[in-house]
């Protein structure tokens, strides 16, 4: 089970909450552990996790949608099926595993015409019919909330969006396991990639390189910036003309799901020895990376985090040193709250928690201290942690040196 149903009801709690219902793709897959790929790439889809301040839960899904669990099961006490989806089956054939599986959800499940109807019955046999209820607005136009809202009168209904957030921001140990797959996945493949650089090949041929390890390790590839010499000062796809150079050094900041938890890792390398400047200006960042780490514990605020690691790098070789934000909460999305932001920075870009938040145990956070300059290259160091009783646990195991290839 992916939610951490503690916390939920905690916070459910502290709200006066008899209920939550999940909308967006992520919060229906915290909710349900429910991930098909359809209501990840079809938008208009409706899908539902409701979850009850007792612990009961309910999937409200499209009839196709059975055939995922069937495959691999929800951790839903109820399940909710809707629309049409013309499924035969071939006479005097005995089906068993996901086949007979099928066959059974589809006789088991409540089936109504629609998902509006659906979503009642859900929430009438969870008891929520007069309750207080909080439906996220982050998965639907504000005209399907709207209509939600109105055709059930006897529920009140607020907003759900910051709270899932919030019950987020702390992870379970199942959470952790995911995101650690994750993570082993993309270092691998940065770190392939860096074995495999030379002089003269093409700087698209690292994405690759990194991709095609990334996905023979379960994981499906997202961004990757992975750019050399002066391209590093760039946020980059990478280019089919450029070939390295001696001399050059590679930014790469990459990242990946693993059954929908996200990796973000950062890592340089050169290829041989690196610019003067830019190896000051690298020992600078990390000087930055180790203060943080060192920082870092439940009970520090994250404006605690930013000024410590701005101050360390301005102090050991980049005085000009400025950054939006150091980094930030990672998990079924790649940017999660909380957001590592200090006075100085900014959330005008990602707007996610306030400098008042405090680390928690089980957060999972990047901390990252990147540096872009035009003209000259850029440098890349980005960490993945989870924050325990005392201190953290590193889910990245990459040393941090500027690794010579």
């Amino acid at each position: 089970m992916l939610v951490n149903l503690q916390r939920a009801q905690k916070l459910m709690k502290e709200r006066q909450l008899d209920g939550l219902v999940a909308s967006s793709a992520e919060n229906v897959t915290y909710v349900t552990d429910y991930a098909s790929w359809t209501m990840y790439t079809f938008k208009d889809i409706e899908v539902y996790g409701v979850l009850s301040q007792s612990g009961e839960t309910a999937l409200v899904l499209p009839i196709d949608g059975i055939d995922f669990i069937a495959q691999r099961p929800t951790h839903a006490s109820r399940i909710y099926s809707y629309g049409t989806f013309h499924l035969e089956r071939k006479p005097g054939v005995e089906l068993d595993g996901a086949p007979a599986r099928i066959v059974e959800l589809r006789k088991s499940s409540v089936h109504r015409p629609s998902a509006a109807e659906a979503l009642k019955q859900a929430l009438t046999d969870l008891a929520l019919l007069r309750g207080r209820v909080a439906l996220d607005e982050h998965g639907m136009p504000q005209t399907r909330w709207q209509s939600i809202t109105e055709s059930l009168p006897e529920i009140s209904f607020g907003p759900a969006g910051e709270l899932f957030r919030a019950i987020r921001m702390v992870k379970t140990e199942d959470e952790v396991r995911l995101l650690r797959r994750a993570v082993a996945a993309v270092e691998s493949g940065m770190q392939s990639a860096f074995a495999g650089a030379y002089p003269g090949m093409i700087e698209a041929e690292l994405e690759r390189a990194i991709r095609a390890v990334t996905v023979l390790l379960g994981a499906n590839p997202g961004h990757c910036e992975t750019s050399a010499g002066a391209r590093g000062a760039g946020c980059f796809p990478g280019s089919e003309e450029y070939r390295l150079q001696r001399g050059d050094v590679i930014r790469s900041d990459c990242g990946a799901r693993y059954q929908w938890y996200w990796a973000d890792t950062g890592r340089t390398a050169v290829i041989g020895d690196p610019p003067r400047q830019l190896e000051t200006y690298y020992r600078a960042i990390r000087a930055g990376i180790d203060a943080l780490l060192e920082t870092i514990n439940p009970g520090v605020s994250i404006a605690r985090l930013s000024e410590v690691a701005i101050r360390a790098v301005r102090d050991n070789g980049i005085p000009h040193y400025q950054r939006h934000h150091v980094g930030h909460g990672i998990g079924l999305e790649m940017y999660e709250a909380p957001l590592l932001v200090g006075p100085g920075g900014s959330r005008d870009i990602h707007r996610l928690g306030d400098a008042d938040t405090v680390l928690e145990e089980g957060m999972v956070i990047n901390i990252e201290l990147p540096y872009y300059e035009l003209g000259l290259g850029g440098l890349q160091i980005e960490d993945t942690l989870v924050l325990r009783e005392r201190g953290y646990e590193l889910l990245t195991t990459a040393g941090r040196e500027m690794r010579r290839v």
